[in-house]
């Protein structure tokens, strides 16, 4: 029932100005979870990017996934890579899944990823980091972060909430209705950024 809830909200937030959208789907501190509920999980990822891929094409958007790919089921990733590989030349609003995706564990392997290049400490500057996270640098932190469940944490999601506004909507994804998200942005678009600085 979440699945389907998102997908009547996808295609109702595609007529907005939002030119990036991230599920995080799964969380790498996820795989403590009940092996059935997992098994369960992934496959219903594999069965939703299936099933939106042919809108992405149509829409000329293009699929991005954020987490490793390393850890997930050969299935999942195999799907996942298609979709990549099929919407990575098109040019209109892009749609993440953040699957096995965690802010630290994204760090671990951005220093990994710098090591196994032959980085000196020097020449790691924030270009070079912003390279080597996933989605190759093209998606930036949120804007806004919109949470189910009425929970007020932001959970392990590192860089991509850097500075960004969150919104907390007090029912579980599969209660949820488009117009609890439209909400969200529209409390968004009232509110003044700041940025780590003072409102101007």
């Amino acid at each position: 029932k979440g699945y389907q809830t998102l997908e009547h909200v996808l295609t109702a937030l595609q007529n907005l100005p939002i030119n990036i959208i991230t599920i995080w789907g799964f969380a790498a501190d996820n795989w403590k979870r009940s092996e059935e509920e997992i098994v369960n999980l992934m496959k219903l990822f594999d069965k939703g990017i299936k099933n939106t891929l042919p809108k992405l094409l149509k829409n000329n958007s293009r699929f991005i996934h954020l987490g490793r790919k390393d850890r997930i089921p050969n299935f999942l990733k195999q799907t996942i890579e298609n979709a990549e590989r099929l919407t990575q030349k098109n040019t209109g609003k892009r749609l993440c899944l953040a699957i096995d995706f965690g802010g630290q564990d994204q760090e671990i392997r951005i220093v990994q990823k710098a090591i196994g290049f032959g980085f000196m400490s020097e020449q790691i500057i924030p270009k070079i980091i912003e390279k080597l996270r996933d989605g190759n640098g093209e998606i930036l932190p949120a804007d806004l972060i919109i949470r189910t469940s009425g929970e007020n944490r932001t959970s392990d999601i590192g860089w991509l909430g850097k500075n960004s506004e969150f919104y907390s909507i007090k029912k579980l994804l599969p209660d949820t209705k488009t117009s609890d998200f439209v909400d969200g942005i529209v409390d968004y678009a009232k509110r003044e950024r700041r940025f780590g600085g003072r409102p101007r």
